[in-house]
């Protein structure tokens, strides 16, 4: 048969996407369900490629020596296919590791009676070579002692295949399908390995052949559906929750199973896992917040607020929940709340609140608010500048309110410019503005409010429509050295400074009854 030429290659081939498959695999061995499969899948491709390189061999050793090395990827598939059944199915123990040795013992001594039968031939009464439609490989006939120990490897198929098969009448309705796949694919090989000795199959290789689809099962079951598990886990209860991210993790802070949303706001947080957030470790991602990473060492349960860096919006909460009793000793729910929109409404209603509408300015309750709740400096006194547009009732009339609202919010640009080291300003109702700031002296205190009058006569605002409006400003001003003293005194004295500057001719500044040169 032609296609018989190329059946080494197939074998290589077949062993080379096995150990890629293995090594991917590697990646969740971390994770419960998931902590043997990738040893099966490694020594399956072993034995894929130790066959095909005894069928290559040209001489009888060489080819005797490959048979002997299949044997170990042989006799131990069975056992960690138990260990992943058994991982897969229910938390292992603490002690399994122990409990999995004990087992490996009869396979141990079967390995090593068969690299030593030439000395004894306890394993095989004899040796030879087979020829079948081209292919040429070894051919033996085990004792008695070799088929009990192959009946062994046997029993433990089953038993795995039992667990497996027995488990379903737990597994959720959405994921009966993907299980029962697994158990197809893991029966083919259960039952072509009790099948071939019985039937007497000496094509080398077959034993190897038959494992190929549970390789395929497995992986792309197991691996395409990374939260499978016959046990309800965190996501299935609670995947419906849109706002809160569920993550699950064990001990070590490796996590066990997480929803969608968790991986989103995980993402959001930490930034985009290295593969993937599931099988991953927590804690070194929790660095950087250690009142968390205190609490999660700890197995405190509770609940904290994280406040984003200035450059992100992300405001969330984790709730710590220590899991006492559950299978997974130590294990932990983190549930992650997103309260950024929620957030970012209250900060919406407390801007409007405090602040101007038109002019971007603090209105007049939260400028008094920001005042009173102001810290005395040591070394300088507060001027209180009290403004008010010259004449605006006549832009109005003049130009219209769409060109007046232009004039407050060209005015209010230019106080703007003058609140640098700790100054306030608002707009406490049409046309007038008011401005606290800190000087050293009346006389600093002056020169600001004057450069304020000047600004605003130095500039000419431009309409829409072409026309061009020139403003001026009166401004009342009051300087004090009393941190005491309260907002409607200041107001007051401030509102008759600001009366004399508008009797008097407009465009000044007037100290406590005396006023500037305009």
């Amino acid at each position: 048969m032609p296609w018989m030429k190329g059946y080494p290659y197939y074998l290589l081939l077949s062993g080379t996407i096995s150990l890629y498959m293995g090594i991917f695999a590697c990646r969740f061995r971390r994770l419960p369900g998931r902590r043997y499969a990738w040893v099966l899948l490694i020594l399956i491709a072993f034995g894929l490629v130790s066959t095909a390189a005894e069928i290559m061999a040209s001489s009888f050793n060489i080819k005797l020596l490959m048979r002997d090395l299949q044997q170990l990827p042989l006799l131990f598939i069975p056992l960690f296919a138990y260990a992943a059944v058994r991982d897969y199915v229910s938390p292992l123990p603490s002690r399994f590791p122990g409990k999995l040795a004990l087992l490996s013992i009869p396979l141990v001594l079967d390995i090593a009676l068969i690299f030593t039968d030439p000395y004894h031939h306890l394993m095989r009464s004899s040796v030879g070579l087979v020829n079948t439609g081209g292919i040429i490989g070894i051919m033996m006939q085990p004792t008695l002692l070799s088929m009990a120990l192959i009946a062994y490897d046997q029993v433990l198929s089953l038993y795995a295949a039992f667990l497996l098969a027995a488990s379903l009448k737990a597994v959720p309705g959405h994921k009966l399908k993907p299980n029962v796949l697994l158990l197809l694919g893991m029966l083919i090989s259960v039952i072509s390995g009790i099948a071939i000795p019985a039937l007497k199959i000496t094509f080398t290789g077959f034993t190897v052949l038959t494992l190929l689809p549970s390789v395929a099962v497995v992986f792309f079951t197991i691996y395409r559906y990374p939260q499978l598990s016959p046990v309800p886990s965190v996501s299935d209860h609670l995947l419906g929750s849109a706002v809160e991210g569920m993550v699950l993790t064990d001990r070590n802070g490796v996590i066990l199973s997480i929803n969608e949303t968790g991986e989103k706001l995980l993402t959001r947080m930490f930034g985009p896992a290295p593969f993937r957030w599931l099988g991953l470790s927590i804690l070194p991602f929790l660095q950087q917040y250690s009142s968390i990473l205190g609490c999660y060492e700890n197995q405190c349960g509770g609940r904290i607020e994280l406040e984003p860096a200035e450059e992100e919006n992300l405001y969330c909460s984790i709730s710590l929940i220590p899991l006492e009793g559950s299978p997974e000793e130590g294990a932990m729910l983190m549930m992650i709340s997103d309260y950024s929109d929620k957030k970012r409404y209250e900060r919406e209603l407390e801007y409007q609140a405090s602040i101007d509408d038109l002019t971007g300015l603090y209105n007049r309750r939260h400028f008094l608010n920001t005042f009173n709740s102001r810290e005395y400096r040591e070394g300088e006194g507060m001027a209180m500048l009290l403004m008010d547009i010259d004449d605006f009732k006549q832009v109005n009339d003049a130009y219209g309110h769409l060109a007046g609202d232009q004039a407050l919010v060209s005015f209010s640009c230019k106080i703007r410019n003058f609140c640098k080291n700790g100054a306030i300003a608002g707009r406490l109702g049409g046309e007038e503005f008011m401005l606290c700031l800190f000087a050293r002296d009346e006389a600093e205190a002056l020169d600001k409010a004057e450069a304020i009058r000047r600004a605003v006569v130095g500039h000419t605002l431009m309409l829409e429509d072409g026309r061009s409006i020139h403003l001026t400003v009166s401004i009342g001003m009051i300087y004090t050295e009393d941190p005491d003293m309260p907002f409607e005194q200041l107001y007051r004295e401030a509102d008759e400074a600001l009366y004399l500057s508008k009797t008097n001719g407009k465009n000044k500044v007037t100290v406590g009854g005396h006023s500037s040169v305009s």
